[in-house]
């Protein structure tokens, strides 16, 4: 179940590039390319594992003109969305320091 405390981790079957203020997604195994918008590319920037949703909320929050609560419920159903696609998955627990993004 996806909660503010879940940690997003892109999975390693995604390959993404930041380009400008996109990020390219390329998903070999299901021959797919999905673009993601500026705010969606940061939210893909900082999905690393090791920041929560609600981490990731707040950077929103500082970064763009939306309240907390906003950015809380506009990251948490992003990330929903992208569990749906394998784009990402979500952990109880942080990755390991240390760990490699994919």
């Amino acid at each position: 179940m996806i909660s503010l405390d879940s940690y997003p981790v892109p999975t390693a079957a995604v390959v993404g590039r930041l380009v400008e203020d996109e990020a390219v997604l390329v998903l070999p195994e299901k021959a797919q390319v999905k673009v993601l918008n500026e705010v969606g590319a940061r939210i893909w920037a900082l999905a690393d594992g090791r920041r929560t949703l609600r981490q990731i909320a707040a950077a929103l929050n500082e970064e763009y003109a939306v309240d907390q609560p906003q950015a809380e419920a506009d990251t948490l159903d992003f990330v929903a969305r992208l569990a749906e696609l394998g784009i990402v998955s979500l952990s109880a627990q942080p990755a390991p320091a240390g760990a490699a993004r994919p």
